[in-house]
């Protein structure tokens, strides 16, 4: 098997490469303006969740592989004992089940990992250090809302596809749940639906695929046709989901812009009025933050991210000193544990990761917070995830 760094150089747009890099205390009182709003979601099986609030990057350049932990505790942001932690493949996706007992690792050059994550955010190599998936060579991973089932995306299969989480974080392959995207591009992200219904697939060029999905079960199958790009030529990268579940923001390039989609309860895509919304140039990564108030898009290509406020309609705002600046290529972006923060990751560094948090006279502005590195530079940061 090809190396995930050789391979990925087959996936280019505009000279970027687009396989994936997919695919990351102010609390609410002092800055967002809204309270946070209850999220549901089960644990899944196996030990104690964490009470810390750390974060976790994947690193593609570093000599050995690694992913790198931090922690948020006492207005700073230190890097956790222990780290960063090294790893055979590279690290091409991260996600944490709601319970933050598991952290998966998937790795494009074939294979997830699981690791166990300690109360003091620490990492420990689960499985006797060997895959819990073999197969694969997924781009993104999702744990689903109930923490019962881990979803993934293949790089270049052309493939999405769902794992049961078992006793020690152990997976089991549903192989009636295989789905066929478009093999010719990668998955970019996928997203789940806060009912955990529906999934959503960015497949780049391909557009974006929309995925029925049974809690119970496991169930997993398409359903409606392929959304395609705006123009022919784009192609759709990060994607988030409003807190409502009625809302799909999806970051594509070409047109420059974000694309707000309603979701039907039959998981229909409708673009809203005044859609698609200007970002910076090469827009990559979507988040909305846990009220469901603000979008943020992170422009890869400018080194920034666009900022909106979100009402009910979808309809969005430039917030008040958007577009903030980061690093040099930033790929992923995370809310933190505590809603406070906003950490982005950086594929290009100056920083590899950068922590915002919310602005406390600006209703969701940004304002710096602490940068690190994620391990010796170039460190091609590509992957991030938070504790819940």
């Amino acid at each position: 098997m090809s190396s995930w760094k050789s391979r990925r150089r087959r996936f280019c747009v505009s000279g970027c490469c687009v396989a994936l890099l997919a695919l990351f205390s102010c609390l609410s009182s002092c800055g967002k303006f809204f309270p946070p709003l209850t999220s549901g979601g089960g644990g899944s099986s196996g030990g104690g969740s964490t009470s810390g609030d750390y974060l976790f990057a994947g690193n593609l350049g570093t000599s050995p592989l690694t992913i790198a932990g931090f922690t948020i505790a006492n207005s700073a942001l230190s890097a956790t004992s222990g780290g960063p932690w090294s790893v055979s493949l590279e690290p091409t996706s991260l996600a944490i089940t709601p319970d933050d007992t598991y952290l998966y690792m998937g790795s494009a050059a074939g294979g997830i990992y699981v690791f166990t994550i300690s109360s003091t955010g620490a990492l420990t190599l689960a499985n006797n250090g060997t895959p819990v998936a073999s197969g694969v060579e997924p781009s993104v991973l999702r744990v689903d809302p109930t923490g019962k089932w881990l979803l993934g995306a293949d790089a270049f299969a052309g493939e999405a596809y769902v794992f049961q989480i078992g006793t020690g974080g152990a997976l089991t392959a549903i192989s009636s749940s295989v789905v066929t995207l478009n093999a010719t591009v990668p998955a970019t992200d996928l997203e789940i639906t806060p009912s955990g219904n529906y999934a959503f697939v960015a497949d780049g060029t391909a557009g974006i695929y929309t995925l029925s999905f049974n809690s119970t079960t496991g169930a997993l199958a398409q359903v409606n046709s392929v959304l395609s790009p705006k123009q022919t030529g784009d192609a759709d990268y990060g994607m988030a989901i409003a807190p409502s579940g009625n809302l799909l923001f999806a970051a594509e390039t070409g047109i420059g812009a974000v694309r707000v989609f309603t979701i039907s309860a039959s998981g229909v895509l409708a673009e809203t009025a005044g859609s698609p919304v200007s970002t910076g140039t090469g827009p990559y990564a979507v988040l909305v933050d846990s009220t469901g108030s603000y979008v943020y898009v992170a422009n890869r290509t400018t080194g920034t991210i666009s900022a909106f406020l979100l009402t009910n309609t979808g309809a969005l705002t430039a917030i008040s000193g958007s577009p903030f600046t980061t690093g040099s290529l930033p790929v992923a972006m995370v809310e933190d544990k505590s809603d406070s923060y906003i950490a982005v990751i950086c594929a290009g560094g100056n920083p590899d990761l950068q922590v915002f948090k919310f602005n406390s006279s600006t209703a969701g502005a940004l304002q710096a917070f602490a940068t690190a590195a994620t391990g010796t530079d170039p460190t091609e940061a590509s992957s991030l995830a938070a504790t819940h």
